[in-house]
């Protein structure tokens, strides 16, 4: 008899990065929103595949020259 399993949920978190995101480099990130933050940031947040996953979506903000302020794992 095969046993059903949960799916275990992708932890969400929130990046606040330096400056007002253009579409251009807002499209690099199809998996995140985009959602309101204090003036001259770009908040961007979404589901992320575990470690692999946030150092794939860091490396890509490395490497668009993007400034990462603050980053954190949301509780919701």
């Amino acid at each position: 008899m095969a046993v059903a399993t949960t799916p275990v949920p992708r932890p969400r978190y929130e990046f606040l990065v330096r400056g007002a995101l253009s579409e251009r480099a807002l499209a690099a990130f199809p998996e995140l929103a985009h959602v309101s933050a204090p003036a001259g940031c770009t908040r961007l947040t979404g589901p992320v595949d575990g470690d692999q996953g946030l150092r794939a979506l860091l490396a890509r903000f490395d490497v668009l020259g993007l400034t990462v302020i603050e980053m954190r794992r949301s509780t919701d």
